[in-house]
């Protein structure tokens, strides 16, 4: 399965990373928005974890390029969310989303993810 995984903070990607990878997953790493929209637009049949700190600081270009629609229809793992986090602004909620408040461990993250595939 593949997975995009989108985090600002480069310990706690490389740590999700490992661990995916260690699942036997193929994880495409992102630490910046122009990375995630190349991961969106060629990869198919993908999971996303995102964490929702590294989403804020490019919704403006997420939105320009309406990447949360290409998004819908696929599960997303978001993490460090606020307590009212529900969904994107942009994007329909999926049956399979999870939300993780703040903080976030890695391990709740991939089991989050266990739980969507």
């Amino acid at each position: 399965m593949d997975i995009i995984v989108l985090d600002g903070l480069k310990t706690r990607r490389n740590e999700l990373t490992a661990i995916l990878e260690k699942g036997r997953h193929k994880v495409v790493s992102c630490s910046s928005s122009n990375d995630f929209m190349t991961a969106v637009a060629s990869t198919t049949n993908a999971h996303v974890c995102v964490d929702v700190d590294s989403w804020h600081q490019g919704r403006a270009m997420y939105s320009y390029f309406q990447i949360g629609k290409k998004l819908e229809g696929v599960p997303v793992v978001f993490y460090n969310a606020p307590q009212n986090f529900t969904a994107l602004a942009d994007r329909q909620r999926n049956e399979k989303d999870y939300v993780l408040t703040k903080p976030t461990d890695v391990e709740a993250i991939a089991e989050a993810l266990s739980n969507t595939i």
